[in-house]
């Protein structure tokens, strides 16, 4: 029998958003990517809480800011600077520490077109509103907040304004309300985006991402759960459970949803409810609220500062560790890229580092992840950060030294706590051998040609008949011979198992298939070159040749069908250097090796105070052969090759950039096989062969099989296919 005070149980809000986070992620597990469908819910959901959102921003803004006095408006202003400068610098006091995580390796990288391209963002468009109704349409959300803000203070000094504040305020309880009716199906909503995410998303690619998906995640649960509550308790009348219990909601459905915009309104209330129940309300306590979150919103906050901590392990991956002297300049400009979205702020600050900003995709793959982190991180942020500045606004902030001191130690010990026992466990994990080492060790050419492979240039009989093109020689005899120089990475090499592969070995095995011959791979030799092509022994050269005007005047050329940027391989600790031409022709005491007399005697003309050296082997001076080398002159392609074998050496690619073309040297004379050859090398561009080739050999991009997801239906219980 029910008691008749006793009022029914009733969930909370926070209780049903987290039972339908448990219940989607449960049923993705078991359905597998038959939970895909689910999406369309999801993003229904998350247009519906979006539809009131700016517009509640501007109102918001406006009439807070409107209804202050300029005394006030500028005491906020001062009071929630200095708290969010504190906040950005215990945010990069993390970035910089979580580093220590990352386990001892070497690595290189594999060349990325993104070393040649320039960051292009236009931080006009993105904050000044020219237009805000064409602001408003795209969502620019930083222009939209200048223009919100300029006219709220505008607003102040204004005689007869509180019949626009009393609609503003209408408005805004309009729009709160619409928010709150939409936040009612949170549960729903949560349920949907969780059930496709566990549903669709894999585990397999993060394999490459662990130190830094970990180390993020570590960091993330130490500020959130931690450092900013306990820091609120710290310095406001608050408690830790408070601000926890304050904040419940909406960090779950931050969590859930990966997005922070949408959890203002949230925010907003539970603050002003917070402050109703401790009693602490004053004259501008509400207004404050209203004013601080909507516009710290398109500050940088902590979750979102967090995600630079991908450019330093990013630059771990790679061999390209940033050193305690670049910190400054990253944090600089991490913070002022960041204004304009991770999404800018990652490629930029990757590309000005000189890592491969082609890493930004692995930062992709990790998107989910991340975005349901980096949220929570945000939302826990933001609400500590507008508590913070309230109180120091209205009542005054409490300082107990004693209590801070204590907390800073314990601090300490719970992040060394945490990234001692990564360090080890990601080192047992990923072993001390890069990736790209792997990847460009491991790569084979799967066909079934026959093909044999000399070390020796052999002796052939001449069988071809007076006047016979060089094509029907091919054909009659069965066997199409291909020269190669074994240390032309990635063109042409001998891998880990000692067969001969790359770029142009196998672009070789698709012609020999297409011609239905077999294939003979024979070491050709500078000064001999032509002489090999005009006998048959050799009848194309492949090996990612460069094209200069030496080099055509002695021998004939395929049309070209890759184009390469020249750059120098050096001293990892030396790139910086070499990253001007200019520069470097204005200096008289370097020294570069070039295994090509064509291409020694153009750069002795392009860099006429620059030693150059001819060497035999580019491996000479990887192996320390040819110590007194400055670096080698080569692709910046191929040079990105060799530094994934031997990852203390980095490319340099200087300004402006020289492009050369690749292509394929053919016998002189013999025009109906140079246009043959012209012909088939247009049809694999047409079929999409090159670009495949280049993704595989240049950017190290392996083509991998997607496996169904898996499942519980499927996989456990066997109910379906």
């Amino acid at each position: 029998m029910t008691h008749p005070d006793k009022k029914p149980y009733r969930p909370s809000l926070a209780t049903l958003i987290l039972t339908g986070l448990i219940l989607g992620v449960c049923l993705g597990l078991f359905i597998g990517e038959k939970a895909a469908p689910l999406a369309v819910v999801g993003r229904a959901y998350v247009g519906l809480l979006q539809m009131s959102i700016l517009p509640y921003m501007v109102v918001s803004l406006i009439g807070g800011i409107g209804n202050l006095t300029y005394d006030k408006a500028k005491n906020l202003a001062i009071t929630a600077g200095i708290v969010l400068l504190a906040s950005w610098l215990l945010a990069f006091l993390i970035i910089f520490i979580m580093p220590l995580a990352f386990p001892t390796t070497t690595a290189g990288s594999f060349y990325s077109p993104s070393l040649v391209q320039a960051a292009d963002v236009d931080f006009i468009d993105l904050y000044i509103p020219s237009n805000p109704f064409s602001s408003l349409s795209r969502t620019i959300v930083p222009a939209v907040a200048v223009f919100s803000v300029i006219a709220g203070i505008a607003l102040i000094g204004v005689g007869r304004k509180q019949g626009l504040l009393d609609v503003l305020s209408a408005v805004s309880d309009t729009l709160t309300r619409m928010a709150m009716m939409v936040v009612k199906l949170t549960p729903i909503g949560v349920f949907a985006i969780a059930a496709n995410a566990a549903g669709t998303m894999t585990i397999d690619e993060f394999g490459r991402l662990q130190a830094y998906i970990l180390s993020f995640i570590a960091a993330v649960l130490v500020l959130t759960f931690w450092i900013l509550p306990t820091i609120v308790s710290l310095l406001t009348p608050f408690s830790y459970r408070d601000v926890l219990r304050a904040s419940r909601s909406a960090l779950i459905t931050g969590f859930a949803t990966g997005n922070l915009f949408i959890v203002l309104p949230l925010l907003i209330e539970n603050g002003k409810e917070l402050f109703r129940e401790k009693e602490l309300e004053r004259e501008d306590t509400e207004s404050y609220i209203e004013v601080l979150i909507p516009t710290s919103f398109n500050f940088p906050n902590i979750g979102k500062l967090l995600t630079l901590l991908f450019v330093l392990f990013a630059g771990w991956y790679t061999g390209k560790e940033l050193s305690l002297v670049d910190y400054p300049m990253f944090a600089t400009m991490g913070l002022f890229t960041l204004f304009g979205g991770v999404d800018l702020a990652l490629p930029f600050l990757l590309d000005q580092l000189r890592i491969p900003s082609d890493m930004y995709q692995l930062y992709v793959v990790t998107g989910v992840v991340n975005s349901w982190f980096a949220t929570l991180l945000a939302v826990m942020n933001l609400f500590a950060f507008t508590l913070i500045a309230t109180t120091a606004a209205t009542i005054g902030l409490q300082f107990n030294w004693r209590r801070l001191i204590r907390f800073a130690g314990i601090s300490t010990l719970l992040l060394m706590v945490v990234i001692v026992p990564l360090r080890i466990g990601l080192g047992v994990m990923i072993g001390n051998e890069s990736q790209s080492r792997q990847t460009l060790a491991a790569l084979e050419i799967t066909s079934t040609v026959p093909a044999a492979v000399y070390t020796k240039i052999p002796d052939y009989p001449d069988t071809a008949s007076p006047g016979q093109s060089r094509l029907d020689q091919i054909l009659e005899r069965g066997i199409l011979r291909v020269g190669y120089r074994s240390d032309n990475l990635p063109f042409a090499f001998f891998n880990d198992r000692q067969n001969l592969v790359g770029l142009d070995v196998e672009l070789a095995y698709r012609l020999a298939e297409g011609l239905g011959v077999e294939l003979e791979f024979v070491p050709w030799e500078y000064e001999i070159l032509e002489e090999q092509l005009d006998s048959g022994t050799i009848d194309i050269v492949a090996g990612g040749l460069l094209t200069n005007f030496s080099r055509l005047s002695r021998l004939s050329f395929s049309d070209p069908y890759l184009i390469v940027t020249m750059g120098i391989v050096v001293k990892d600790h030396q790139r910086n250097e070499f990253l001007n031409w200019a520069e470097i022709k204005s200096r008289k005491d370097l020294k570069f090796g070039i295994p090509s007399p064509e291409l020694a005697r153009d750069a002795r003309e392009y860099l006429p105070r620059t030693e150059i050296v001819e060497i035999e082997f580019y491996e000479d001076f990887f192996k320390g052969y040819a110590a007194d080398l400055d670096g080698v002159i080569v692709s910046a392609e191929a040079g990105s090759a060799w530094t994934v074998l031997y990852p203390s050496y980095s490319v340099a690619i200087p300004e402006p950039h020289q492009s050369f073309p690749i292509a394929l040297a053919v016998p002189r004379g013999d025009s109906d096989f140079e246009r043959f050859i012209d012909d088939w090398l247009q049809l694999e561009k047409t079929l999409g062969t090159i670009d495949r080739l280049y993704d595989k050999w240049i950017l190290g991009k392996s083509p991998e099989q997607t496996a169904p997801r898996w499942s519980i239906m499927k996989d456990v219980l066997h109910w379906a296919d």
